[in-house]
């Protein structure tokens, strides 16, 4: 028995294998279909609360100017600006 007939045995039994496992819980199913399903459902009061933000802009002092993705010609912009901040050293 060479490799290749190896894989292809092992691929033929772990398809076998859940193919068998899927025909299971089909037929399980098809049980509890029939019958009463054990359901467990929770239903809960949930009250919206409004959250006030802990910092606004203005207590930031950042000179950071916008957040969020860049293209790579607006990230050199903004470096020649000096508006990246750098929290570790950059290798080029």
């Amino acid at each position: 028995m060479n490799w290749f007939k190896f894989i292809l045995w092992l691929g033929g039994i772990y398809a076998a294998y859940y193919l068998i496992l899927i025909a299971w819980d089909h037929l399980r199913n098809q049980q509890d279909i029939e019958g009463d399903t054990n359901e467990l459902s929770f239903h809960e009061q949930v009250n919206a609360v409004q959250l006030a933000p802990e910092l606004s802009s203005a207590d930031i002092a950042s000179p950071i100017y916008a957040s969020g993705g860049v293209s790579l010609k607006s990230m050199f912009n903004l470096c020649r600006d000096e508006a990246v901040e750098y929290i570790k050293q950059v290798s080029y």
